[in-house]
């Protein structure tokens, strides 16, 4: 079989740089480096527009560009595939895995992006844990001053502040949380009577949010805040949510600019911040008696002794708001769409919901919500996600192709959730039998389903988060039935957790 013509100059000029003197091995480092942009031009033609720098860079120094690129679309100059992935990142991103196999390339401005849809392969860099993938790259200077969460650590101080986490998200303390959840839950989704049996439509998305997002936060900070606080919150969290994602291609640009009568993400971020903060300050002069998630963070020790600094704990604290909150009400506003749209899997729920005889759902009763667990699993592969990323820190090689240092490697959850090769010939159906049956799901690669993320970066809340879902699927339909207008269909929002555009219009009615 005959090398490629970069190979077969790596082998000549390997074997004369032994002999050669300094100057000729630096010229024919030059030539293939010379060799690998020109090369690389047949499949990207736009580089030079996107990153004329570091093309000028590559080559004057001879460093070049590693090929064969990936496949991928060419996309336009200097703006690159930017405006079709904007547009609708969830198609674009399964139109080119169609089109491009298991890894192919997307050319933006600043990075490209390396698509990753193999489950194998994805694994190579989310279970990485030899520091060659991070989550955030060359920005982590910036968390030094900050504040430093689990999702921007790696490494050895990732493991130390998980192993300080695990008490909040471990069985006990989830048995505690569990009547704090309920409680809220059966308290709030009772006010939605107000709109039973009226015909009236209700965005229910939103209504979760008003549902979770008091009930998320006495579990951490074991105060109940205002309906005027929540709503302040929500604003603020979804605004700082949209700022960071906006980073990494996973939504819009927020508003930036503080002008009259609208909200700013900068504001939205400092106001969060000042809130937390205040009650961090509070509890440290007022404490509690039974431990909630501030306290477990508060009292959490490194293995020398040392404790997180302020920093740090409001930097975690804000992490927890935004995931543990934004993520359950993306996630069970899709769940309770598609539930809705197909209404003989909602039959068999009501049924596991009546079994528990009408009392309030705790937590001896998630095992008896197998179906409601298995009705939201379904709901998150749907909703997806566009991407789930990491910087290469340094140069490696993915499914053949070589991987850069500092290229975006990322995988689509959109993607990989509907590929026929483990979900089927009609992947978009929405069928919670495929999480019941445990031959099925252990047929299936194990990072062909991966809400949570994997490896060291796998979600610490995903207890919490399952314990969120089947009671609160078990207190709505225990009270309602539900009703979506005839002919509507849910659709994919391009933000850092996938909402449904447009809200969920919904019609209740007593049961």
């Amino acid at each position: 079989m005959a090398l490629p013509v970069s190979e077969a100059l790596k082998s000549v000029n390997g074997a004369a740089m032994s002999s050669s003197p300094p100057f000729e091995a630096e010229a024919s480092r030059w030539s293939r480096g010379r060799l690998s942009i020109l090369n690389s031009l047949r499949a990207d033609p736009f580089w030079p527009t996107r990153r004329p720098l570091r093309v000028a860079t590559c080559a004057v120094n001879g460093s070049g560009r590693p090929t064969p690129l990936p496949p991928g679309p060419k996309g336009l100059p200097i703006v690159g595939s930017l405006i079709p992935y904007y547009r609708n990142p969830y198609e674009f991103l399964r139109l080119n895995a169609d089109r491009y196999g298991d890894v192919y390339r997307v050319p933006l401005p600043i990075h490209d992006l390396i698509v990753v849809s193999h489950p194998d392969d994805v694994a190579a860099f989310m279970d990485d844990t030899s520091g060659r993938y991070s989550m955030f790259g060359t920005t982590q200077w910036l968390f030094r001053w900050i504040g430093r969460s689990v999702p921007t650590l790696e490494g050895e101080m990732s493991r130390e502040r998980r192993k300080m986490l695990l008490p909040m998200f471990g069985r006990r303390h989830l048995a505690r949380v569990a009547d704090v959840l309920s409680e809220e839950f059966v308290d709030r989704i009772g006010r939605w009577g107000q709109w039973a049996d009226t015909s009236k439509p209700v965005n229910l998305q939103h209504e979760i949010a008003q549902v979770t997002l008091p009930a998320f936060l006495r579990t951490m900070f074991s105060t109940s805040i205002s309906d005027k606080e929540i709503r302040e919150i929500d604003v603020d969290v979804r605004a700082t949510m949209r700022l960071g994602a906006s980073y990494l291609l996973l939504s819009t640009p927020p508003n930036m600019l503080p002008l009259p009568g609208v909200h700013s993400a900068p504001h939205s971020l400092l106001r969060l911040v000042m809130q937390v903060k205040k009650i961090v300050r509070r509890r440290r002069h007022n404490p509690v008696q039974n431990p909630d998630l501030l306290s477990i963070l508060l009292e959490a020790r490194y293995d020398d002794e040392s404790t997180l600094s302020e920093r740090d704990l409001i930097a975690e604290l804000i992490v927890l708001i935004t995931g543990g909150y934004e993520t359950i009400v993306a996630a069970m506003s899709w769940t309770l769409a598609l539930l809705l749209k197909n209404p003989e899997h909602l039959v068999r729920l009501y049924d596991e919901v009546d079994a528990l005889g009408g009392g309030v759902p705790g937590v001896a009763d998630l095992p008896k919500l197998a179906w409601a667990k298995a009705c939201f699993d379904e709901g998150q592969r749907l909703q997806g996600a566009p991407l789930n990323w990491r910087f290469a820190m340094d140069e490696n090689e993915i499914g053949g192709y070589p991987i850069p240092r500092r290229s975006v490697v990322a995988t689509s959850l959109y993607v990989v959730h509907r590929d026929r090769r483990w979900w089927g010939d009609d992947p978009d159906r929405y069928d919670p039998t495929r999480f019941v049956d445990p031959d099925q799901i252990r047929a299936r690669p194990r990072l062909a389903f991966m809400p949570f993320g994997s490896g060291s970066h796998h979600c610490v809340g995903t207890g919490m988060a399952y314990m969120n879902a089947q009671l609160l699927l078990a207190t709505i339909f225990q009270r309602y039935r539900l009703e979506v207008p005839e002919g509507w269909e849910p659709r994919h929002k391009f933000a850092f957790s996938t909402v449904i555009e447009g809200g969920l219009p919904v019609t209740l009615t007593r049961r």
